[in-house]
């Protein structure tokens, strides 16, 4: 059974619908009352009162009472609305506030300082706020930059991934941070200091590129370590992200570094899926035949496939050869079956393959057309992102769907902007934070927050992560 909206507590997809009455004091009680509905049983008085009233209203108007209809549940809105998002953001930005540590780091873990401030201090930043402010966000994230800019936090070279063990993630992330500062009026004295370890970390990412890889295919990529001898999708989208707010910033990034990171997603495209997988190609498992190995996929059909939890497609492959179902968890004759060699995100990481392809100039490629239509379908057969927030890294495809969809050909960009508006208003915590069974558990909900509040503040369009290249 799988988890439904990031919440505080799992719950379960069918939950809707199963009787049960849960105390009031519970997380889903909590959730229902936000919503609006009741999560108590009437007494018996009351219910006889209720059936008699509505049988005397049934009688004045004419109509013969019946029972209720039955029919699927009804879809959430389209939109939220932007009051509800603003309502959002500000929960979730009071909420980062209550995490802020008497050094100034805002984290909920005592790993990742570095990288956790960074992000929440981002997600200020695209919610409004400035250093300047004499507000309590203001104050906070003038806090927080002091924390980043420590010296202890950076090393020697421009590394800002090893004193808190963030690696090469948390130093993209704060150097994105830095670099967006940089776009912002500061005291000259910090603006130095600002620019300074900006440029030396801008420097650093470059320098990783060009580490020595195992496999002339990794070649162009970044992985965890700086000196890895291969490389993932998502440690690189992070760094081009990170590039890209260097430009806007004033750094240069060398046309060769771009044109060696779109080769790099390119090489773990997987053409029979059509989708960016997270590191090497997927293999073709072999069922019963291989009337479909090496033809080229035409179309595909998102359907929800109940008994395994997950969204499947319905491929049609050139020369008329159909596959019933698309990376299912185990391959089913007579038709031979793609599967990818584990269960991984792949939303996430077509995400960040069409988001990197587009940050190198490469919006048009047939790879990034095709991402985008992954996308698409996956959103539309998973309104409610029951299906993601199964997975792994929930927080990260939906922020990078966002970011790799916003300014696209419609309707991938409206659609992209009420899945993350939708799901992530109606998931948020009580006490304004969100969370999850993966993320939330393994990093915290300082993490996860920020990472919502990133999806939501799109709309605000603040930080060089939502300008085009």
């Amino acid at each position: 059974m799988g988890v439904g909206v990031w919440h505080g507590r799992i719950l379960p997809k069918s939950a809707a619908s199963l009787q049960i009455q849960p105390r009031p004091d519970c997380p889903r009680a909590q959730w229902l009352a936000r919503c609006g509905r009741s999560h108590t049983m009437p007494s018996q008085p009351q219910a006889l009162r209720c059936a008699a009233a509505a049988l005397l209203l049934a009688l004045l108007t004419g109509a013969a009472p019946g029972p209720k209809a039955k029919g699927p549940a009804p879809e959430p809105p389209a939109s939220v609305g932007a009051d509800r998002v603003d309502t959002a953001v500000q929960a979730g930005v009071a909420f980062l506030l209550t995490q802020q540590q008497p050094n100034g780091a805002i984290a909920d873990a005592v790993k990742y300082q570095t990288a956790l401030t960074s992000f929440a201090a981002l997600a200020l930043t695209g919610a409004g706020h400035s250093p300047q402010d004499k507000t309590p966000e203001g104050v906070a994230l003038r806090r927080a930059i002091y924390f980043v800019l420590r010296a202890d936090r950076q090393t020697a070279d421009g590394y800002f991934g090893s004193a808190d063990a963030s690696v090469m993630h948390g130093h993209a992330v704060t150097t994105l941070l830095l670099c967006e500062l940089l776009r912002r009026s500061a005291d000259p004295e910090q603006e130095d200091l600002i620019r300074r370890k900006a440029a030396t970390a801008h420097q650093f990412i470059l320098r990783a590129q060009g580490a020595n890889k195992a496999v002339r295919s990794d070649i162009g990529g970044w992985r965890y370590l700086p000196n890895a001898r291969d490389s993932d999708v998502p440690v690189t989208a992070w760094q081009l992200l990170s590039l890209h707010a260097g430009t806007k910033a004033g750094f240069t990034v060398p046309p060769l570094a771009g044109q060696a990171a779109a080769q790099y997603l390119k090489n773990v495209y997987a053409t029979a899926y059509g989708l960016f997988d997270y590191g090497p190609k997927p293999v073709i498992t072999q069922a019963w035949r291989t009337s479909v190995v090496g033809r080229k996929l035409v179309s595909r059909t998102p359907y929800y496939d109940p008994r395994i939890g997950r969204v499947c497609y319905a491929c049609h492959y050139e020369g008329g050869t159909n596959v019933v179902s698309y990376f299912p968890p185990q391959a089913h004759p007579p038709d031979t079956i793609l599967q990818p060699v584990s269960g991984r995100n792949h939303f996430s990481t077509s995400a960040m393959g069409l988001l990197g392809l587009r940050l190198c100039g490469q919006a048009n490629a047939p790879e990034a057309n095709a991402a985008a239509a992954f996308l698409l379908d996956t959103m539309r057969a998973d309104p409610t992102a029951r299906i993601i927030a199964n997975g792994s890294w929930p927080f990260h495809a939906v922020l990078f769907n966002t970011l790799a969809l916003q300014r696209y050909a419609e309707p991938h960009s409206s659609l992209a902007t009420q899945f993350a508006e939708r799901n992530f208003v109606v998931g948020q915590s009580p006490d304004g934070s969100w969370t999850d069974n993966f993320e939330g558990r393994h990093i915290g909900r300082v993490y996860c927050t920020s990472l919502a509040l990133l999806s939501l503040e799109a709309k605000y369009r603040r930080l060089a992560i939502y300008e085009p290249p």
